[in-house]
């Protein structure tokens, strides 16, 4: 029990910090190339941990449309926006928008993995659209804080595809290898975050 609760909280102070170098970097590099950068990082020991596992790490034919959507939903849409969404939004409010995403998973779980909502959920899921309201309800009429309320708003998007990416996960890749899923779905995610750059570049 002693390592579980150890590890957890190593774990939240990880993913807790890992907003501060995030807001860091987007002062010197645009935020798509950034979590492209990020996203090649993580795949790299990934696919390393698959080869000394001597897994097969080489999908097949019918996998690919899957992993390429898993990419969408996770990579494009909940990474991409919301490094992109951190421009406009300081790291603490940033860290507490995204993880509205345990609300979302809720109510999309009812709908998808036919997980009903029960009393005490439907009361969660309430007093968690409540505090939301108290974050973002003083932009709404502070119109010198719409680039806020922008950022605020890109980030509850990334969450919501990212409660989309888990709610896909588990109805597709149930018993599919996880490390060969997350290094494919990193890799095939970087590969597009890093084109859109290029070509945002160019034109």
């Amino acid at each position: 029990m002693f390592k579980i609760i150890s590890a957890i909280i190593i774990v939240t102070f990880v993913w807790g910090y890992l907003w501060v170098p995030t807001k860091i970097g987007l002062g010197y590099i645009s935020p798509f190339f950034f979590t492209a950068l990020r996203l090649f990082t993580g795949a790299l020991p990934l696919f390393l941990i698959q080869i000394l596992r001597q897994k097969d790490w080489i999908p097949a034919k019918r996998d690919w449309k899957k992993l390429i959507t898993m990419s969408l939903f996770m990579c494009l849409g909940y990474y991409g926006l919301s490094t992109f969404g951190m421009q406009y939004v300081n790291s603490g409010l940033a860290s507490v928008l995204v993880y509205t995403m345990p609300i979302i998973v809720s109510a999309l779980a009812h709908f998808f993995l036919q997980e009903r909502l029960t009393v005490n959920k439907i009361i969660g899921l309430f007093i968690g659209l409540a505090g939301l309201l108290v974050i973002i309800g003083p932009q709404w009429s502070d119109m010198e804080g719409s680039h806020t309320l922008f950022g605020e708003l890109t980030i509850i998007l990334a969450a919501f595809f990212w409660a989309c990416a888990n709610i896909y996960s588990k109805k597709t890749f149930s018993g599919y290898d996880t490390l060969k899923m997350t290094f494919w779905q990193m890799l095939i995610g970087g590969l597009m975050l890093g084109l859109f750059t290029i070509l945002a570049l160019v034109l």
